[in-house]
Formats: C-alpha cells, sequence, structure tokens
C-alpha cells in the first residue's frame, strides 16, 4: 500500500475518531477492514481486469453496509457512484498486473489500500451527514420547545389578570 493510501486512511481515521461514537467506529473499522481485506484478495487475481467486478461488488457492499451504521438510505447505484471517483486507480493496477507474482501482490495491496481509503473517506461523509441531521432535529426540536414554552407563558399572562375584559368580536 503506498503512503499516499496511508495517509489518507490516517487522516480520515482521526476525522472520524472526532465525528463518531465508538460503537459507530468499531462497525466501520469492521466493515471497512472486511472489505479492503477482500479486495486485496481479489486484486491478486493475475488476469488483468478481471478483478474490477469482484472489488467493485465489495465496495459497493462496503458502502451499503457504512449506510447502515448511519442509518443513510443509500441505493446501489448512489454506492456505486460515491466509489466511481476511484475507478482511476484500477489502470494503474492493471498495467502492474502485467509483472507476474510481484504486479499481482503488488495489485492487490493497491486494491486494499484503495478500499480502505474509499471507505474512511465515505464513512466520515457519512458521519457529518448524520450530526448534521442530529443537529437539524435538535434545534427543531428546541425552537418547537422554546414556542411551546413562549405560547404558555404568553396565555398565563392573559389569565393572571381578571380585572381584564376579554375583546369582544361578536357583532355590534
Amino acid at each position: 500500500m503506498s503512503n499516499e493510501y496511508k495517509k489518507i486512511i490516517s487522516d480520515k481515521r482521526l476525522e472520524a475518531g472526532k465525528l463518531m461514537t465508538s460503537d459507530q467506529m468499531t462497525k466501520c473499522n469492521a466493515a471497512i477492514h472486511t472489505a479492503s481485506v477482500a479486495a486485496g484478495a481479489a486484486g491478486v487475481i493475475p488476469i488483468p481486469v478481471a478483478d474490477a467486478v469482484p472489488i467493485s461488488g465489495v465496495q459497493v457492499t462496503m458502502v451499503l453496509a457504512l449506510g447502515k451504521i448511519f442509518d443513510q438510505k443509500i441505493t446501489e447505484s448512489a454506492a456505486k457512484g460515491l466509489i466511481g471517483a476511484a475507478a482511476s486507480t484500477f489502470i494503474g493496477r492493471t498495467l502492474v498486473k502485467l509483472i507476474p507474482v510481484v504486479g499481482w501482490v503488488a495489485s492487490a495491496g493497491v486494491a486494499a489500500g484503495v478500499t480502505e481509503a474509499i471507505g474512511w473517506t465515505i464513512a466520515v461523509d457519512f458521519a457529518k451527514a448524520a450530526r448534521k441531521e442530529w443537529e437539524r432535529k435538535k434545534n427543531a426540536g428546541d425552537a418547537a420547545t422554546a414556542y411551546a414554552e413562549a405560547e404558555y407563558y404568553k396565555k398565563a399572562a392573559d389569565s393572571s389578570n381578571p380585572d381584564e375584559e376579554a375583546e369582544d368580536f361578536g357583532d355590534d
């Protein structure tokens, strides 16, 4: 796995630690590492491009699993779209496969690294979206509570002065 992938993974894991609960981190670790291992295993396939389908399948499954962790409703086609940005890495892996054994191992490392980087990037995005939704709901709840309290105090203030006559809106 290249240093570039390691840096991305490290940065995203740090960011994830600030956004996620420990339960979410544990579930993300399981989903992402499982997918990375599976992608790495598929990356060893010595035939160029033959690993693209199993790796894509693993990555889509990973994104769907991450979506469930953060209660994000995501379709398979949306998951494919999220992964699409990393498609260019397949070209490099395909060319390196032309070198027997060493190329296959390198391709497996790239497949695992790319999958791990994609996983943590998407997990952080989902965590941010979940946090925004939670804050939106909390703010809406706070606003509703504040409104209800204001209405309560307004009615209480209106009824606390019994000498004041109610306004007559009938026909005169």
